[in-house]
């Protein structure tokens, strides 16, 4: 009987290994992944000559305290200025097709994880105050993830995207088209964590900060992309000093 029961056991794990690859950076994972790479958990709030600015066409520049010129992102400001550096890696060796966005979505938290309350109810997400910037290869635009993520219309990448139809007013809604050649395009994104402000703190605690959950969203019942529907996530927090 024990043999058998080790002899299933071998068979299941070859089975995993198999569907999922050998955790590596060569795998190719049946079910889309998305993982994030850091090495801090601290940020300390953005300090530059250089104000984040969002423009007319939803990407963001500097901006000189007293100027109203746009100035060119680089990766060394933004780490000069404060930015935490991660990288995004998103994997998917199926046969499969999805229409997704990858996203990401901000919480305030204080002490080891209690989400911010104002007036009773939890934190709103997605403050203004933290940003997740990212430039888009395909036209060297800096985008921030939580305000306009790959696969929104301004956030397009060559050829990888496709379009649904909103079920409530007919537009066209715009998506990122994942299979497993257009994965490539999404294999490796450089992020930069901002931290514009110190988040609220509770009266008991000194500790605060904020957690952001990156995801593969899937449209939802309307052909709409509202967080209801993810494909897949990975998370993390980060305290601001």
């Amino acid at each position: 009987m024990k043999k058998l029961i080790v002899l299933a056991c071998l068979i299941l794990t070859g089975m995993m290994l198999t569907a999922c690859g050998n955790n590596d950076d060569t795998a190719d994972w049946l079910t889309p992944v998305i993982t994030l790479d850091k090495d801090t958990h601290i940020l300390t709030v953005w300090s530059s000559t250089y104000d984040l600015h969002r423009n007319e066409t939803m990407e963001y520049v500097f901006r000189a305290d007293d100027d109203f010129m746009d100035v060119a992102i680089t990766s060394e400001s933004l780490v000069a200025g404060g930015a935490v550096p991660a990288t995004l890696r998103v994997a998917y060796g199926g046969e499969g097709q999805h229409l997704v966005r990858v996203v990401a979505f901000a919480y305030e938290f204080f002490d080891h994880g209690r989400p911010v309350r104002v007036n009773a109810h939890a934190a709103t997400p997605n403050p203004q105050d933290i940003i997740v910037l990212w430039e888009n290869p395909y036209n060297h635009q800096w985008f921030n993830l939580i305000q306009n993520g790959v696969g929104r219309e301004a956030v397009t990448m060559g050829e990888n995207h496709d379009g649904l139809v909103s079920l409530r007013n007919g537009n066209e809604v715009y998506t990122f088209l994942l299979n497993n050649e257009t994965v490539e395009a999404l294999s490796e994104l450089r992020v930069y964590i901002i931290a514009t402000a110190a988040p609220t703190r509770d009266a008991d605690y000194e500790r605060s900060g904020y957690s952001i959950l990156f995801t593969l969203e899937l449209p939802d019942l309307d052909n709409h992309f509202h967080g209801w529907e993810l494909l897949a996530a990975s998370g993390t927090m980060f305290v601001v000093e």
